[in-house]
């Protein structure tokens, strides 16, 4: 980038280069949930390769933006002001935007299973089929996810409540269509409600099960949500199951 100022009215290509490369950056990071929910790009294209061709683009590109800004200001060039602004920026934006995921996932365990009773989690019966050979498996691992369950979502609870079971049945059919969730199947009997949620970015579904059983005079609800594809759902199932288990006290 050691060069003579640019011609007037041109622009540098070290200008261009960062514009173009802080436009691809971001582009990348849209592509990524637009091709996952078109079918286009798997899980791992989705999440893990084109995001990082955004964050190495992103870095490649606020690393030019360095030294143009040097070039710049030192030059009084005006036409690259702009290109090196937006590109910048741009840059800095998808790495906040990748360094954010980053952090959260490294705050949250890597699992997907999510359960308030562990010894005797809700089982999934009607959406079994819709999940598919290659979403994640529902038997759940107690001495893998008991713990770190625990530790990192201690609000993950029953909820015990003074509504009869037929009450807490009507409810729970209440708060899951105002979450909007897909209801699968509905068993009164039972005290079962299965449904699929869809997550707002990628769409990513996660299985959701509650289970109503009495409880002295009241009843004790159960939830467990269980994310089809991805090791790790970045504490969305937990967050869907504490958001629910505010939702259910709130009145």
């Amino acid at each position: 980038m050691n060069e003579a100022p640019a011609t007037e009215g041109r622009t540098a290509w070290w200008a261009k280069f960062i514009l173009i490369g802080g436009l691809l950056a971001a582009l990348l990071l849209v592509l990524a949930p637009l091709g996952y929910r078109s079918g286009i790009l798997g899980v791992s294209a989705a999440v893990l390769m084109l995001p990082g061709m955004g964050a190495a683009l992103a870095v490649l590109t606020l690393g030019f933006t360095i030294v143009g800004l040097i070039l710049t200001l030192k030059r009084g060039l005006i036409a690259e002001r702009l290109p090196v602004a937006v590109g910048g920026v741009l840059a800095l934006a998808v790495l906040f935007n990748m360094g954010s995921w980053f952090m959260r996932a490294n705050a949250v365990p890597p699992i997907h299973d999510i359960s308030t009773d562990s010894s005797d989690p809700p089982e999934f019966v009607a959406v079994v089929e819709l999940r598919g050979a290659e979403a994640n498996p529902l038997d759940y691992d107690a001495k893998a996810l008991a713990a770190p369950t625990r530790e990192a979502y201690p609000f993950v609870q029953p909820i015990r409540t003074d509504l009869a079971p037929s009450e807490a049945f009507a409810r729970t059919q209440q708060l899951a269509a105002e979450f909007g969730w897909e209801v699968v199947a509905t068993d009164p009997n039972a005290g079962r409600i299965e449904a699929t949620a869809t997550t707002s970015l990628y769409g990513f579904k996660d299985d959701v099960v509650v289970r109503i059983r009495p409880d002295g005079a009241g009843s004790r609800i159960d939830l467990r949500s269980v994310s089809r594809v991805g090791q790790s759902d970045l504490g969305a199932n937990a967050g869907r199951i504490g958001a629910f288990i505010e939702a259910f006290g709130a009145d």
